[in-house]
């Protein structure tokens, strides 16, 4: 008995790290949307054509995150439990900030303080939510901070919001990426 929960434990510790493993690969991702996103802003903000900026950013990320999802799937072993778990919370946050962006905006639901808040809350979630199933405590910080900017968009001034809401996106998106495109790397060379 005491080998068959050990053997248990041990298949447990494999999938969680293949996860973590396969997560480090998924950089680009956040690099990609971080950068989207920062590239819609300053598009929106010079042109005045929010939902235009936007909408044609998004689309593209979505459609090279599909594109690249597609191929790495056909090319990959077997999907695993925690990969289809982090893939779902993933999934789930980027069809709600969709509709909250693309439905919520324009139906005047939200002002920006209102969304930035949303939006940062969600951030969080997603990313303590990744961090917890692959117990990896840096993803949990990130998604810490994430919490923390959406309470200073809640309370902090309102000038201060778009501000909050960059330099999340670039660090916690772009510079978060580009760190782990870095651990792919060396991960690679020393394999």
């Amino acid at each position: 008995m005491d080998q068959e929960l050990l053997a248990r434990i041990d298949l447990i510790e494999r999938m969680v790290s293949q996860g973590r493993r396969s997560t480090e690969y998924w950089g680009w991702c956040f690099a990609l949307w971080g950068t989207g996103q920062l590239t819609a802003t300053a598009w929106a903000t010079r042109s005045g054509r929010p939902g235009l900026a936007w909408g044609v950013t998004m689309a593209a990320c979505g459609i090279i995150t599909g594109l690249v999802m597609a191929r790495k799937k056909a090319t990959e072993q077997a999907e695993t439990l925690v990969s289809r778990s982090l893939g779902a919370i993933w999934l789930c946050f980027g069809i709600s900030i969709t509709l909250l962006a693309f439905v919520g905006n324009p139906a005047g639901i939200f002002n920006e303080r209102s969304f930035c808040a949303v939006f940062l809350a969600l951030m969080g979630l997603t990313n303590v939510s990744s961090g917890i199933i692959l117990r990896w405590p840096l993803q949990v910080v990130s998604g810490i901070v994430w919490w923390l900017a959406a309470v200073f968009a809640m309370l902090g001034p309102e000038k201060m919001v778009p501000w909050t809401q960059i330099a999340m996106i670039f660090f916690g998106e772009v510079v978060f990426g580009l760190y782990l495109m870095a651990r792919e790397r060396t991960a690679r060379r020393h394999a």
